[in-house]
């Protein structure tokens, strides 16, 4: 497993010393989303286009990656039935890996990760060598805790096209290995030809680094570089700027209130305020199901958040029974720790930290749980 990690981020920094631009566009983060109007002008032009030729399955299949697209940039999921449209129309016109990929994708928005790894896959079948397939797999490997087969995939698409859809892959594998050092080289390395919105998707991961690794004036620093008012706001909580932290956590969650920042937001309000925006991201959730979508971690988190300890047990023990990925294993073993089963929640918060995961809030987990050991 280190080994192929190993690998990873030295394929990808020998690539990143030939390759030119980087592309944009990744997986792991809320940076990149700043080009709403080109997006929205992308879509407006292949409605015109099927408009005129509506056996274009190759205009489907670009419609409906960019509602996907769409759809994360603004968090709105009801964007995810006008993709699942365009893309099955893609895919009855002519097979093709382009459509597969994106219904993998859209499979994983909906954290359906195993559908969105077997579309993938199918698309691969189609096309060896689409690396966007590639990326599709190892995100859905990733979240299921395949934890090899991941670090495969994200290789091949390296291997392939390694501008940055490739390398945000690669940096976040060496993350989950334990390799933050390796990560943070190849972030760097990226910025030598990274500009604009790019520019500011690196300098956030840089800014995540540091904030995992408490290097708070380091973080600032990357999070204003790259714009992120998330974390910047995680930031001032943590140097005590608390009035400044809810004034922004208050605009972030008018303008893009997912489930799991209102849950964050909540627990620093008063409880009156905290009920309205977990009734919000209730909401939230609701909306999500009824567009083929579900996040039972984000509902475990609302549920911490209330103060509801036992449903956000239940909810990270259903989730640990379809993916085995970290995260999952980090709020499972807090949620059994603020349950008051402390023995339990130990395994899974040593589970979360097992490969050296250099992560601030399992690594503050797992000392609250070994602090309340018998």
């Amino acid at each position: 497993m280190f080994k192929r990690a190993a690998a990873v981020v030295l394929t990808a920094a020998a690539l990143l010393l030939v390759s030119g631009a980087l592309a944009p566009s990744t997986p792991f983060g809320e940076y990149p989303a700043k080009p709403r109007d080109p997006l929205a002008a992308s879509i407006d032009r292949a409605q015109q286009r099927l408009a005129r030729l509506p056996g274009d399955w190759v205009t489907w299949a670009s419609l409906g990656v960019s509602y996907v697209e769409q759809a994360r940039v603004t968090g709105n999921p009801t964007l995810y039935q006008r993709a699942e449209a365009a893309l099955t129309r893609s895919q009855q016109l002519r097979a093709n890996a382009d459509a597969l990929s994106g219904l993998g994708s859209l499979a994983n928005s909906r954290h359906d990760f195993a559908d969105a790894a077997r579309l993938a896959r199918e698309a691969l079948a189609l096309n060896p060598h689409s690396a966007t397939a590639y990326g599709v797999l190892a995100d859905a490997l990733t979240q299921l805790g395949e934890a090899d087969a991941a670090t495969d995939a994200v290789q091949r698409m390296l291997d392939l096209d390694p501008g940055l859809p490739a390398l945000s892959r690669a940096a976040y594998d060496l993350e989950q290995h334990g390799r933050a050092a390796e990560a943070r080289g190849l972030w760097t390395r990226a910025l030598r030809d990274a500009n604009g919105a790019n520019a500011s998707f690196v300098h956030g991961q840089l800014g995540d680094l540091a904030w995992h690794e408490n290097d708070l004036v380091t973080a600032r620093a990357e999070y204003l570089r790259a714009g992120s008012q998330l974390g910047l706001a995680r930031v001032d909580v943590a140097q005590g700027h608390t009035s400044r932290a809810l004034a922004t956590y208050a605009s972030l969650s008018a303008t893009h209130p997912t489930p799991s920042l209102l849950a964050e937001f909540a627990m620093l309000l008063p409880p009156a305020q905290a009920a309205e925006q977990l009734a919000i991201a209730d909401a939230t959730l609701a909306l999500l199901a009824a567009n083929g979508g579900a996040d039972d971690l984000a509902a475990a988190e609302v549920a911490i958040a209330r103060g509801d300890y036992l449903a956000a047990v239940r909810l990270c023990e259903a989730e640990w029974q379809r993916r085995k990925h970290t995260d999952v294993a980090d709020l499972l073993g807090w949620s059994l720790h603020l349950a008051g089963r402390d023995s339990e929640a130990l395994v899974f918060a040593q589970r979360a930290t097992a490969n050296g995961i250099r992560h601030r809030g399992y690594l503050a987990h797992l000392h609250a749980i070994q602090e309340a050991q018998p």
